[in-house]
């Protein structure tokens, strides 16, 4: 299969390939557009031959007047190059130095293509050397060396860069201006950079020497409970227990520990009453900083110490505030008076 030579200009070689039955397929896959070898160009820049319509593999002896055409696909020369960008005017085949590809002034020799009509797309731009003028070539093929070959795209007549097309690396041989490219190859994609790491860390612990259990009750500590008020023919008082603390400084062994609370009759003068008259119902209190105690929902005044609050084993280290809401309701026919009693408050270990 060959590719037929649609039209030429009188400056400069342009030409459209015409594929017959036995050849590649027009509708064939895009080439992807992605990072392509050279590293540096969006669009990969395949060589086809003018003589065979066959893609040119890589290395292979090209003349300094072999007819080419490139394209973006492997299969398919009739695959057009991306849109240009744009503010794009015109499209130029260029041969430069390695990295010098998006630089107009390092572009050793250039010819304006323009675009394929009524689009913003290069269709099969010419690639033989020979396009090129011989005023601005002839230093390039005397030396002969390593340069970029592709396509890009200009504004203001050729003088502003505003994109890079597609490129290929050629290695020209001095004097005769035979060459070879390189086949362009995809450039896998490469890992996201790190954008956290993780650095381990290490510190000494250690643990204060094991303390004392104790409990702390102010000095002249009092609870006068509030006016007395008849509810159900019962004179009632109500008032808070003075808050007191626990402080637990077992910092390694933790046994944990209970608090228990016993009263004493109520007596005015000869006047007496049980202690179960009194109903208390504990509270922790802000300040206290001793993880995992808590306290019983209520008891009854006794003169048989009674539950509390409780800190299980591996908990309760640390200070413990506690009170208690009172409440004081005196048997019926009991004598007007004031009368007395005594809290006594133990924290034992477990």
């Amino acid at each position: 299969m060959k590719i037929s030579l649609k039209k030429a200009a009188a400056a400069v070689l342009a030409v459209s390939v015409g594929l017959g039955a036995a050849g590649l397929s027009a509708t064939a896959a895009n080439a992807a557009v992605g990072d392509w070898t050279p590293d540096g160009t969006p669009e990969p820049y395949f060589l086809y031959s003018l003589d065979t319509g066959a893609v040119v593999p890589s290395g292979t002896q090209l003349e300094y007047t072999s007819g080419l055409v490139a394209a973006p696909s492997p299969t398919d020369p009739d695959q057009r190059f991306a849109d240009a960008p744009s503010d794009a005017t015109s499209t130029y085949i260029f041969i430069a130095p390695y990295g010098g590809e998006s630089t107009i002034s390092q572009w050793l020799s250039k010819v304006d293509i323009g675009f394929e009509p009524g689009t913003k797309r290069a269709y099969q731009p010419t690639a033989q050397l020979s396009q090129f003028p011989a005023s601005t070539f002839g230093a390039v093929k005397a030396a002969g060396g390593d340069y970029s070959l592709g396509i890009a795209y200009t504004k203001n007549n050729g003088v502003t860069f505003v994109g890079l097309g597609a490129f290929v690396h050629v290695h020209i041989t001095a004097g005769s201006g035979a060459w070879t490219y390189d086949y362009p190859t995809a450039i896998a994609p490469q890992p996201a950079a790190d954008t956290t790491g993780d650095i381990a860390l290490s510190a000494p612990v250690v643990l204060p020497p094991d303390g004392a259990l104790s409990l702390t009750v102010p000095s002249g500590a009092t609870a006068a409970l509030g006016s007395a008020t008849i509810a159900n023919g019962q004179s009632t008082a109500t008032g808070t227990l003075p808050t007191f603390s626990v402080n637990d400084k077992r910092y390694s062994a933790k046994p944990g520990w209970t608090v228990n609370a016993s009263v004493a009759q109520f007596a005015s003068g000869s006047n007496v009453f049980n202690p179960n008259a009194l109903s208390i119902v504990p509270a922790i209190v802000s300040g206290s900083t001793a993880p995992g105690v808590t306290t019983v929902a209520s008891l009854v005044g006794s003169t048989t110490a009674a539950k509390f609050a409780e800190a299980a084993a591996g908990a309760g280290v640390g200070v413990t505030n506690l009170n208690a809401a009172l409440t004081l309701a005196a048997p019926v026919g009991t004598p007007a008076g004031t009368y007395t009693s005594t809290m006594t408050v133990t924290v034992v270990s477990k």
